[in-house]
């Protein structure tokens, strides 16, 4: 049986190259779908939407102190969520 340290870098390096495949895969299903928000496999929907997150601030707090607050905030951050559903499961929704 192998050791478990040896076994745990084995499985390290298989996510890693799953993690690249993903990578790929998660790049050519978002150039496909494009603007039209989702696209369907055989088995699979892909569903895509972007999302903006503000950084996080007690702005209240900053106020009182006369700080204003949108003088030192960071740029948003846009998040690219790609979700995927089973067919049959979007067609009884």
């Amino acid at each position: 049986m192998t050791h478990q340290v040896d076994q745990l870098v084995a499985i390290r390096a298989q996510i890693k190259a799953l993690q690249e495949i993903e990578a790929g895969l998660k790049t050519d299903i978002s150039r496909a779908i494009g603007d039209d928000g989702f696209i369907i496999g055989d088995e699979w929907i892909a569903e895509q939407s972007l999302t903006t997150r503000k950084g996080g601030v007690d702005e209240k707090k900053l106020a009182a102190y006369g700080i204003d607050v949108d003088a030192f905030r960071k740029p948003d951050s846009v998040v690219l969520t790609l979700r995927t559903v089973l067919r049959a499961s979007r067609a009884a929704a």
